[in-house]
């Protein structure tokens, strides 16, 4: 349970004054990190702590899910500065009979008064987020009538439900082949075979098939785990990109071709948009792999994956 949080009021009344403390909490029955799925029912417990008897209208429960992205872009003429903003709701209840034993007018008892509270998320919503340019919350809100008297907000996160264990494609490891050509050292080959669909905490092998036909010294392979976010408002989008982590390869045998083995360890990252309409903020990700040579330009290719929330269950690495 979190630390309550005591609020004092005062009200006059015939020029007596009087005074009123009372704690409100908001816990939910998830995870430490207060984490729910699209999809998911959301259970939990409003915790009233009156010091004295308290006279409510109403107490309402609200759950609120909002989108905002706001940038701006220089311009050669006036205003010289364009703006692009935009807000909007994505899911909104509003929930009276949690506290259904309080008629018009009703008086609570001092002491501890204890309301569970349940309600579904709608499998398509996106997921919490936040940057400079977007954010993605969700929040539960306790209001009474009068409103001076009680109001409480919490926030819970919300990861979209992306599950393709169903689809073979997303199961079996892939191939990506690339090439580089040199001026004066022949033509060198990559082949990475990988998975192409993962979930966070999930490991991900890595078999790298080099055909390096005149040796050409290589100093490294990086294969990097992108995100990259599309935003979307009604006047126009940006695009951003945000590493999330890196796997490395650094000893070659300069044979004419070598097999090159490795892992990367996926962190716990935000899943890729899917089956969500107009999204404000789409999320979609790449491997990018880049050899790096110490007297050559670089070869850079990417190749797009998914990161979904359940484990994938892969078949065999062969």
């Amino acid at each position: 349970m979190k630390k309550a949080e005591w609020l004092s009021y005062f009200c006059c009344e015939r020029n007596n004054i009087f005074t009123f403390t009372m704690a409100c909490t908001i816990n939910f029955n998830s995870d430490s990190t207060g984490s729910f799925y699209a999809g998911d029912i959301v259970t939990g417990t409003v915790i009233l702590e009156l010091k004295n008897e308290q006279k409510f209208q109403s107490i309402d429960l609200k759950v609120t899910g909002l989108c905002k992205a706001h940038w701006t872009r220089p311009m050669p003429t006036m205003p010289y500065i364009k703006i692009y903003s935009e807000k909007k709701k994505v899911l909104s209840l509003l929930m009276t009979d949690i506290f259904r034993d309080l008629s018009v007018g009703s008086v609570l008892p001092a002491g501890v008064h204890h309301y569970p509270f349940h309600f579904a998320l709608p499998p398509d919503l996106p997921s919490t987020f936040d940057s400079s340019v977007a954010k993605i919350t969700y929040s539960v809100k306790i209001q009474s009538k009068p409103a001076y008297k009680l109001r409480k907000l919490a926030t819970f996160n919300v990861f979209g439900n992306v599950n393709v264990n169903h689809m073979d494609e997303y199961l079996m490891p892939t191939f990506n082949e690339f090439h580089k050509t040199f001026r004066n050292s022949g033509k060198f080959t990559i082949c990475v075979k990988t998975y192409r669909a993962f979930a966070p905490r999930q490991t991900i092998p890595f078999e790298v098939t080099l055909v390096n036909e005149r040796k050409v010294k290589i100093r490294k392979i990086v294969i990097s785990l992108i995100q990259k976010i599309k935003y979307s408002v009604h006047s126009g989008y940006a695009d951003e990109e945000r590493k999330m982590c890196k796997a490395e390869y650094r000893k070659f045998s300069l044979n004419i071709a070598e097999l090159c083995f490795f892992n990367m360890e996926i962190p716990h990252i935000i899943p890729s948009t899917m089956d969500i309409e107009d999204p404000m903020v789409h999320i979609s990700y790449i491997f990018r792999i880049q050899v790096i040579f110490p007297f050559h330009t670089s070869l850079q290719e990417d190749m797009s994956v998914l990161v979904s929330t359940a484990p994938v269950l892969h078949y065999d690495f062969k």
